[in-house]
């Protein structure tokens, strides 16, 4: 009997349970006119989206960032077409911001900029992301032990992705000369030479009177100058560098950077002539005497300030123009 009893006791406290946890759910829900449907009570919004956005805030500035992101979350739910979206935006960003979460917090200034052009938060959104892209290029440049520099190439791409978006979202202003710069300073610094110069080529060609262009020249000398190749390869990107440098010099002739870039100059030419000074002797191993003076006759006109015009000089000298070389590469091409 005893057994029976507390069976039955069990079934009823547990059917109690149950209305009573429906009635609980069901209690949490209602109707409301604004969205036409029944919300979690939990879930509701303040009641207009300037209380949601300072009832985030106010969250965001006791450290509550998670609670006050949702908050945000909520006013995108219930108030996305309101006029204080972009409000909405701008603070998520700076929420994300102080959670370190910095590329995320770009995108959403990047969502405002994009969305919101007439904003009157929007240069300050373009400014913040300068100062997200400039912390994700310190941070990628910094200093770290041989196994941490292993992951510095992350925070500078995402500084890149960064500066792209200033840039696309005002190309012509004058702060996207500066993006502009820094995203090929970014390249540079992950070793990515070829990318780099071809934003700094930017540079120079779309904002020509910008305060930027000549780091950008000074920039684009370096990188040529990195990806030249040795004396026995093509010596293109050693011709590229002299031309960037010749610019640069040209256009800033006393800034404090002409020296280093003279060395570099001068480099650039030793390898070039080099180059010019193996294919001569290429043509003198085949014999072709009229080729390969023709070459070392380049060097020592047109390569004076080099150490292989010496040796050209001393080649011509040793060698001068005999009528049967003449005639000999003159069979030899009837030949071919």
């Amino acid at each position: 009997m005893m057994n029976k009893l507390f069976f039955i006791t069990i079934i009823v406290g547990s059917i109690a349970l149950i209305f009573t946890t429906v009635d609980n759910a069901y209690s949490q829900w209602t109707w409301t006119p604004q969205t036409g449907r029944f919300i979690n009570i939990k879930r509701m919004p303040k009641e207009t989206p300037q209380l949601q956005i300072e009832y985030a805030r106010s969250l965001y500035l006791q450290g509550s960032y998670r609670k006050a992101l949702e908050e945000t979350d909520k006013f995108i739910q219930f108030y996305s077409q309101d006029p204080l979206a972009d409000e909405n935006l701008f603070l998520r960003g700076e929420i994300k911001f102080a959670m370190g979460k910095l590329l995320d917090a770009s995108r959403e200034f990047q969502k405002l900029v994009s969305n919101y052009p007439e904003s009157k938060l929007y240069q300050d959104a373009i400014k913040k992301m300068f100062e997200i892209g400039d912390k994700l290029y310190e941070k990628g440049t910094k200093k770290r032990s041989r196994f941490l520099s292993l992951f510095k190439k992350k925070p500078l791409k995402q500084a890149i992705e960064v500066y792209s978006g200033v840039v696309s979202n005002q190309p012509f202003m004058p702060g996207s000369a500066e993006a502009q710069y820094k995203i090929g300073l970014c390249h540079q610094a992950r070793k990515e030479y070829l990318e780099a110069s071809y934003e700094y080529k930017k540079v120079i060609e779309n904002y020509p009177q910008s305060e930027w262009i000549d780091d950008a020249r000074y920039s684009l000398a370096k990188c040529y100058y990195e990806t030249s190749s040795p004396p026995q390869y093509d010596q293109s990107k050693s011709e590229l560098a002299i031309e960037a440098v010749d610019e640069f010099i040209r256009n800033h002739p006393d800034d404090p950077k002409c020296e280093e870039l003279k060395k570099i100059r001068a480099e650039m030419r030793e390898k070039i002539a080099e180059q010019k000074y193996i294919i001569a002797q290429f043509y003198e191993k085949k014999r072709a005497f009229n080729s390969a003076r023709i070459y070392y006759k380049l060097i020592s006109e047109k390569y004076q300030d080099t150490s292989w015009a010496k040796k050209a000089n001393e080649w011509l000298e040793n060698n001068p123009i005999r009528m049967s070389d003449i005639k000999q590469e003159f069979e030899r091409s009837i030949k071919r």
